[in-house]
């Protein structure tokens, strides 16, 4: 009992954190900062940037370095890139800065503000003045531009402004303002790195890769590998919690065994990735918020998998339902990752209003090409809503005889009684009649007899007597339209119609009532002398001697009998013979007896 106890309490816990997870996130997912960067603004702005570049290096003429905010910032880039930062140095203004960080060196400050400028934004060249006075149109002072803005928390953010200041040999030059430099301790208190990675960043070769410094890398890796040991380590213990739950094994298993490790193992790593202080163009060559996303797929796809399981080990008709939640299932999981890609595109700062208007241009086409699947989707939905036919059943298709296997969104699968199999598309089994023959409450027995033309009237009515007495006390027969007559006389026949209905709609059941039947209806014929018409052609050189005269007069003489006694049935039995007749055989009439 405290076993069990467990279990519940176990699966209830694991919902609780499925739960939990989804809206993290959901929160996550959909969180923006806002002073990010886009990838599509980034990408945009290094096109523009690289424009600039290739125009200033085909004029093969630029102003003198720090002349005009273009040629300060282009040089201290290049500084950086080679990590010169003693000539990067030349471009901050050191001047007039508080007494705390009379000690900070120009190299220490300039190297700390290009790590936490690569964080958050990066330098679209094209958005520089290449004039010596710089934008005069920007409500700036005339000696001032500004490069940018970085957020300090959540209400509060800093601006890097250039400036022009005097060089010393009695010119000017821009500069990062010593306004910008004293903010930059604040900044580095928010984006700048432990003291221990930049002593691990000295000693490792130095190397780069996808604008990643060295630590980065590694750093990268080590998150990569803790990520996938958390992960399937967190897949082995909850597999082995699900599987002490019978009810839940099977359905926990599909969202447990691949979905939620994946879930796991990208999530880890995008925050991983978060804390590593990545440039904004590692960020966009790792794609952290497609990692993220990613995450969300996997989830989303588990869940799918999850919620159809459990509803089709819940449902009563779990045959008729597979076949069509497996498409429905593929559907929803096609739908969940064109949803989950929308919304990491307008993310990244692409128009979601063009991307649906060409999904939608894209559905209308696919709608006009694809109307027959839609007349199979639309049949399945007939046939899952009218319920005429489901698996299991046996029917009648038009000319097609067999089991039904399965229903399906586009067609539906019949097993023949050679066992061949043969798909038929809903939209046809919809407009076409149906025979379920499963449905049958009970089977009908019906035959006909074609004795010969030398057959006396008191023989015929000798048989149809033994005949009545048959179907009214055969056990398994119904009293429902249970009749014996003498229906035709014909050119070469006399034609008797038995007709009953056996208690079974089972066919193997029927098959053995009638062998029963037919065997009893062969010797009631031999019994009364009768023979079976056969279709021939015959010419009479002397009487026919077949029928005995003995078989004749002994029917004569017991219809006379039965007729003295006055139960001759015709034209059938009375209610009072029938109750005393009911039951009176024993089924079957050789062999085993039930």
């Amino acid at each position: 009992m405290i076993l069990r106890k467990l279990q519940q309490n176990l699966i209830m816990l694991l919902r609780i954190i499925c739960l939990s997870w989804t809206l993290c996130l959901a929160v996550s997912a959909g969180a923006n900062t806002g002073e990010t960067p886009t990838i599509r603004e980034v990408l945009e702005a290094d096109s523009r940037s690289e424009e600039i570049l290739e125009q200033i290096k085909d004029e093969q003429h630029a102003s003198k370095e720090g002349e005009t905010p273009l040629s300060a910032i282009l040089a201290l880039h290049l500084a950086a890139q080679e990590h010169n930062w003693h000539k990067a140095a030349e471009f901050i203004d050191i001047r007039y800065l508080p007494d705390d960080m009379s000690d900070a060196s120009a190299d220490e400050l300039i190297r700390k503000l290009s790590i936490i400028w690569t964080q958050n934004r990066i330098i679209d060249f094209s958005a520089l003045s290449s004039s010596p006075e710089g934008h005069q149109d920007d409500g700036l002072p005339s000696y001032r531009d500004l490069l940018g803005v970085i957020p300090l928390d959540s209400t509060e953010s800093v601006p890097i402004y250039l400036q022009r200041v005097p060089d010393g040999n009695g010119g000017r030059i821009w500069k990062i303002s010593n306004a910008s430099t004293r903010e930059i301790p604040r900044l580095w208190e928010v984006y700048g790195y432990n003291p221990l990675l930049v002593k691990l960043e000295e000693r490792l070769p130095d190397f780069n890769l996808l604008y990643m410094q060295n630590w980065q890398v590694i750093g990268l890796l080590l998150i990569l590998l803790a990520s996938a040991a958390v992960a399937y380590s967190l897949r082995w213990v909850l597999l082995r919690i699900i599987h002490l739950s019978d009810r839940y094994r099977d359905t926990m298993h599909r969202l447990v065994a691949v979905p939620m490790p994946w879930f796991v193992f990208f999530k880890l790593t995008q925050t991983g990735v978060a804390e590593l202080g990545l440039s904004v163009k590692a960020r966009i060559y790792l794609n952290e918020s497609a990692l993220g996303y990613i995450a969300t797929i996997f989830l989303l796809l588990g869940a799918i998998e999850f919620f159809t399981a459990l509803f089709l080990s819940r449902t009563n008709h779990q045959r008729y339902w597979s076949g069509i939640i497996r498409p429905v299932r593929t559907i929803l999981k096609i739908l969940a990752i064109i949803i989950v890609i929308i919304l990491w595109l307008t993310e990244s700062g692409y128009d979601i209003n063009t991307i649906l208007a060409g999904l939608g241009i894209g559905s209308l086409a696919l709608a006009l090409a694809a109307q027959k699947t839609l007349e199979n989707m639309i049949g399945a939905i007939t046939l899952y809503i009218a319920q005429p036919i489901k698996p299991g059943d046996f029917c009648k298709v038009g000319d097609i005889t067999g089991i039904i296997e399965e229903i399906g969104l586009r067609s539906t699968r019949i097993r023949r009684l050679d066992r061949s199999v043969v798909h038929v598309p809903n939209s046809t089994l919809v407009s076409i009649s149906l025979e379920n023959i499963s449905e049958n409450d009970r089977r009908r027995y019906s035959r006909k007899l074609y004795l010969a033309l030398d057959s006396t009237p008191n023989q015929l009515r000798l048989l149809l007597q033994k005949l009545r007495e048959l179907i009214i006390s055969h056990p398994r027969l119904l009293d429902i339209a249970a009749r014996a007559r003498f229906e035709t006389i014909e050119r070469d026949a006399y034609t008797v119609s038995i007709n009953g209905y056996i208690d079974s709609a089972d066919y193997e059941v029927y098959l053995a009532v009638a062998e029963d039947l037919n065997l009893r209806i062969l010797n009631i014929v031999h019994d009364c002398g009768v023979k079976l018409a056969v279709p021939q052609q015959r010419i009479l050189i002397t009487e026919d001697t077949a029928n005995s005269d003995s078989a004749k007069s002994n029917a004569e003489s017991l219809i006379a009998q039965l007729e003295q006694e006055n139960k001759l049935a015709f034209p059938d039995f009375t209610e009072q013979e029938k109750e005393q007749l009911k039951g009176q055989l024993n089924y079957p009439e050789r062999g085993h007896q039930s």
